[in-house]
């Protein structure tokens, strides 16, 4: 097998895995948000707070072993794209195809810059505020504590915005490592 066509078959095995990591991406991001929204909302009748709390629990511990495998899947679709450009730079004689990012990001009604790592933390975010709504609710509500219900909304809320602040700060620091 000659260089190039050993490039070009790395360049394939790259984007093969780009397209991989793609797909499983979408799913989970389809996935996490309307599971998560549907337990809550059958969770939350008249159950016990124990049972309360130990769904949450469930939730909570699966949607983040789930967001764990979403970065390390983001890190490794990163290393894929920069060795796939680099592998176009060898094959192709004006350049490589991958465009590089513009220098200005769109933003929601003129304020929100969109990113894909706003993206996942708006997701994951919501997605785990929803279980630390649960989880504070079922715990408080076990121990007798009045108002369990307003004080789980309050212990969701912030849980999902330490959630989306730490991911974009994970996803900034990884995407300006190696993106």
């Amino acid at each position: 097998m000659d260089e190039h066509e050993r490039l070009r078959l790395e360049h394939e095995q790259a984007a093969q895995l780009l397209r991989t990591l793609t797909e499983t991406r979408f799913r989970l991001l389809a996935f996490i948000p309307t599971l998560s929204a549907a337990a809550v909302a059958l969770s939350s009748g008249g159950r016990p707070g124990v049972e309360l709390f130990a769904i949450g629990i469930l939730g909570l511990s699966a949607t983040l072993g789930i967001l764990v495998y979403e970065l390390r899947n983001s890190q490794i679709a990163r290393i894929a794209a920069a060795r796939a450009r680099l592998v176009e730079e060898s094959l192709l004689p004006h350049g490589p195809l991958n465009v590089e990012r513009p220098e200005s990001m769109p933003r929601l009604f003129g304020l929100l810059a969109t990113w894909h790592g706003r993206g996942v933390a708006l997701v994951y975010g919501a997605a785990l505020a929803g279980w630390g709504y649960l989880t504070g609710w079922g715990l408080l509500r076990a121990a007798g504590v009045g108002e369990a219900r307003a004080w789980g909304l309050a212990i969701g809320a912030l849980a999902g915005l330490l959630v989306f602040a730490e991911i974009e700060r994970i996803e900034r620091d990884t995407e300006g490592t190696s993106g």
